[in-house]
């Protein structure tokens, strides 16, 4: 008894040094957390300067332009993009499967297999909390009832400038942009018509220019914190500082649209892309994502996820 008397009286005797001590560990946490966050803002990854682009190749604009013309003037077949995937790759491509993630979640084993982005195994109940912020999961109604759709997706690597495939551009029925290929100031190049902007929270466009009022905003979820900036773009909400240090470079802080306008990429068509048509090993867990994912997302796997939308 003696010996815990004497640590019941040694304890209280250093229980305020205990709690000064504690509150000094924290307080230099958070400043060393503020710290490396200024510090990731001021020497990130250096963005492409698009002003400066190499030698234009007018054969190649000749025949970009010549082939974009004859997908307008060919007859649409609907469903062409799909049958012909499944000529190509049999029961590895899966026909009839959604392009966004829809709210009846409990009925798609398949969805939770793989942890993201090629499913979202261990985020169910984060995955829930945001479909239910969603009140549309599929393409708008005016576009589904489009008997046949020409689509087309469009990069950020800036190979289409010098190019004035604008306008032909503008004339698809569905023009899928990735990550944060630019519209301002390039619209003789690219046009500016924008169906769908597709990208992860870190690619997303930090000008709200880009963003026109009638297209749909598709997320692509990494990791945890994908689902905490997607929340609170959805609810037009602030991150918080916290949140914000477990992104690689400057992520928006606000997307212009409604809950409406929002959906999210089905992360089995990503799977379907790359573990089975494109036959990568399947993803093994790293200390900070999964390997060889951001050099599918970033072009590889545009065509899949295009002929998922188009009928």
């Amino acid at each position: 008894m003696d010996c815990w008397k004497n640590f019941y009286f040694f304890f209280s005797l250093s229980y305020p040094y205990t709690l000064l001590f504690v509150f000094r560990r924290f307080a230099l946490f958070v400043v060393a957390g503020c710290f490396l966050y200024i510090l990731k803002l001021h020497f990130g990854p250096e963005e492409c300067d698009r002003t400066k682009m190499p030698y234009v190749d007018l054969d190649r604009v000749r025949r970009a332009q010549q082939y974009a013309s004859a997908a307008l003037e060919e007859q649409c077949r609907p469903s062409y993009v799909k049958k012909e995937m499944r000529k190509l790759f049999a029961e590895k491509y899966s026909m009839d499967i959604s392009p966004f993630v829809r709210k009846n979640i409990n009925e798609d084993e398949a969805l939770f297999k793989y942890e993201p982005p090629f499913g979202f195994h261990k985020f169910f109940d984060k995955l829930k909390n945001l479909l239910e912020l969603l009140p549309e999961h599929d393409l708008p109604e005016d576009l589904k009832s489009k008997h046949c759709k020409r689509c087309v997706v469009v990069g950020s690597g800036g190979i289409l400038h010098g190019s004035e495939l604008g306008h032909l551009l503008n004339q698809f029925d569905i023009v899928i942009r990735l990550n944060d290929a630019p519209v301002q100031g390039y619209t003789d190049h690219v046009g500016n018509k924008t169906t769908i902007r597709m990208t992860y929270p870190e690619g997303a466009p930090l000008s709200e220019h880009e963003y026109p009022p009638a297209s749909l905003f598709v997320a692509v979820l990494f990791k945890s914190v994908d689902f905490n900036w997607l929340q609170a773009m959805i609810k037009n909400e602030t991150l918080p500082l916290w949140v914000r240090l477990f992104f690689w470079k400057e992520v928006a802080e606000k997307i212009p649209f409604t809950s409406k306008q929002f959906r999210i990429l089905n992360p089995v068509v990503i799977k379907e892309t790359a573990l089975d048509i494109l036959q990568f090993p399947e993803p093994r867990s790293k200390f900070w994502g999964w390997d060889k994912v951001r050099s599918f997302l970033l072009g590889e796997g545009d065509h899949k996820i295009q002929s998922k939308i188009r009928n």
